[in-house]
């Protein structure tokens, strides 16, 4: 599996905060937390792997837990809607994804003015 297409920096110019990254290196953890949503994204650039969490601070479980296992891309967009990020669906392409293309599919995540999950399609 070709590794996952990111730019770490453009990721944060959208969060706003730096990721710990794990002892190895091979995974990168950002914690984004406004009032009591707290939003936990893992991503696993070696496997392709990324993990969108959303919580509650006062609740022992995530109210929303979305596992993108085989990620082929994550994008940053910035037009009249504001700047938020796209992950690509698995599957999405049929060679590797150039990074610079439209997603036709996957799940968006802005961080401003809050935290905002949604899946998209893109019509073809």
């Amino acid at each position: 599996m070709p590794p996952l297409i990111w730019d770490p920096f453009a990721l944060f110019e959208v969060l706003g905060v730096l990721p710990c990254e794990d002892e190895s290196g091979h995974s990168h953890a950002y914690l984004i937390e406004q009032g009591a949503v707290r939003l936990a994204l893992t991503i696993w650039p070696y496997d392709a792997d990324v993990e969108v969490q959303v919580s509650e601070v006062s609740l022992p479980k995530p109210l929303f837990k979305y596992s993108l296992l085989g990620c082929p891309g994550i994008r940053v967009v910035d037009d009249k809607r504001g700047k938020f990020l796209e992950f690509a669906a698995p599957s999405t392409f049929t060679g590797r994804y150039d990074g610079y293309g439209v997603m036709p599919y996957g799940l968006r995540v802005w961080v401003d003015p809050q935290i905002f999950l949604e899946p998209f399609t893109y019509p073809s």
